[in-house]
């Protein structure tokens, strides 16, 4: 009887082993999200002035799979026909992460970009179309001539 009782205590524990690995229980995440004045991202900084190039890093861990990284720039202010708030479709990028890495974005307000506070969104998101997390910063471009 004894016996059975341990080959039965066991075989449930192999079981909940083989079901608990069938599931997705990722623990993926965006480590890290950081804006810099650099390409290689050694100097971090929230403040740009009119004509520098604004460089931002999400670092990716825990990925077992592929996710995207969704970018997105916001203004806090109007700005022509994007009403405070709303992403501004046109500096939307997206890239593929396999496993852990980073993405990157970046852009160069011209010189006729006004200046102001931004945000940059980054949203992760798995094969499913479900956000897994999400990290915001908040920057400043000066105005033109500053």
């Amino acid at each position: 009887m004894k016996k059975l009782r341990t080959f039965s205590s066991a075989a449930l524990f192999a079981l909940a082993i083989f079901i608990i690995q069938g599931c997705n229980v990722s623990t993926a995440n965006m480590s890290s999200f950081k804006t810099f004045s650099d390409k290689e991202g050694k100097t971090e900084t929230t403040s740009f002035k009119a004509g520098e190039t604004i460089y931002a890093r999400a670092t990716i861990s825990n990925n077992p799979s592929k996710v995207k990284v969704k970018f997105s720039m916001i203004p806090d202010f109007d700005l022509d026909d994007v009403k405070k708030g709303e992403s501004i479709k046109e500096l939307e990028k997206s890239w593929d992460v396999d496993g852990d890495g980073v993405a990157t974005y970046n852009f160069t307000p011209v010189a006729a970009f006004p200046g102001g506070t931004f945000k940059i969104n980054a949203d992760m998101i798995n094969d499913a179309g479900e956000k897994k997390d999400s990290k915001t910063v908040t920057f400043t471009v000066a105005a033109p001539g500053k």
